[in-house]
């Protein structure tokens, strides 16, 4: 029988709304006891579809007392329990992350795919399926709007970047590479590059706070993250890139890039039909100028990397289901963020 709207939020205060001891032996036996109840309400929002599990297990899970890649809220505490610190909060992750992981719509290739077919196939969905062609890009390009109104347009873009890339550039690539060494050395460049090369006004989310206040704004760098819709595609960021299996960490990295390259690309382009100089809007220079790959060749590197690492029809599969759900998750919270674009400017 399932459990009403009242019975689900009751089950989620009893695992989320708890303090967490510190001693690794008293975090255990909170585990043991909360974990049937994470069970239960994972598998109500995954398996069963129940949209009030999904909000309260997602926005639970991003509040959970890990390293805060995404939350962006402020805190006076040293204290960052990511990798290791904190096996409770780990541990509710990860059941709820691997019933997510059993419950998402698993795809096939229309033949079986190894290697570099598997990497044109892979790249050929990933465009297909990236929110390049998303509605809001084409009312970026041509809505008519008064010279207040597209200032607000574009900022209201922009500051959806940041929260975005001062979360998944700033952190989660820092966390992103759980794989062999020689592959670590060969994507060390798009750390590298996300923190730019040691200048502050290099980096990338540093350079999206310059180009909101060319449009006149201050940068808040602790604003939090409004939507369950995006909480869900950070929280999903965070579990493929640091995912124990290297080829799921390596499917989470290649669509954190992706995105970064095709996502900018549209609004590079839908803003120089506007009229926006390119003095006005770097980040979206520095990310999305180039075709068919970007400038800086970082989405073709993780590009080649990918034929590489499909050795049996298996994997690919792996990888196509990977991507064709973070896409569905991305679409998700661009509806939102589009319906905030437009409310902002009065559209």
């Amino acid at each position: 029988m399932s459990k009403t709207d009242a019975e689900l939020e009751q089950l989620a205060a009893r695992i989320f709304n708890r303090s967490h001891p510190e001693d690794p032996r008293e975090q255990i036996k909170v585990l043991a006891e909360v974990a049937p109840l994470v069970e239960e309400l994972a598998t109500a929002a995954f398996r069963d579809r129940n949209r009030t599990a999904w909000k309260l297990a997602t926005e639970g899970v991003f509040e959970l007392p890990i390293f805060k890649v995404s939350s962006g809220i402020k805190s006076d505490s040293r204290r960052r329990p990511f990798i290791r610190g904190d096996l409770l909060a780990a541990g509710i992750r990860d059941i709820v992350w691997d019933i997510e992981e059993k419950n998402l719509p698993r795809l096939k290739p229309p033949q079986p795919l190894t290697g570099e077919k598997a990497g044109e196939f892979l790249e050929a969905e990933f465009r297909k399926r990236n929110v390049q062609n998303h509605p809001m890009f084409e009312f970026l390009a041509t809505a008519q709007l008064t010279p207040e109104q597209e200032r607000q347009a574009v900022l209201a873009y922009l500051n959806s970047v940041m929260v975005r890339i001062r979360t998944v550039h700033r952190s989660i690539m820092l966390v992103s590479l759980p794989l062999d060494f020689h592959d670590c050395v060969k994507l060390s460049r798009l750390v590298i590059d996300e923190l730019g090369h040691g200048e502050l006004d290099r980096a990338h989310a540093q350079l999206t706070a310059l180009d909101i206040e060319k449009f006149g704004e201050k940068v808040d760098w602790h604003a939090p993250v409004e939507s369950t819709e995006m909480k869900a595609m950070l929280n999903w960021n965070l579990r493929t890139v640091t995912h124990p299996d290297m080829l799921w960490s390596y499917c989470g990295i290649f669509c954190v890039e992706w995105n970064s390259y095709l996502e900018l690309r549209a609004a590079l382009l839908a803003l120089r039909r506007r009229g926006i100089p390119d003095s006005k809007m770097e980040v979206l220079v520095q990310h999305g100028d180039g075709d068919p790959y970007d400038k800086d060749q970082h989405a073709l590197l993780v590009r080649q990397e990918l034929g590489n690492r499909v050795k049996t029809p298996q994997d690919c599969e792996l990888i196509y289901s990977g991507l064709a759900y973070h896409q569905s998750l991305y679409h998700g919270f661009f509806e939102v963020e589009y319906a905030k674009l437009r409310a902002k400017v009065g559209a």
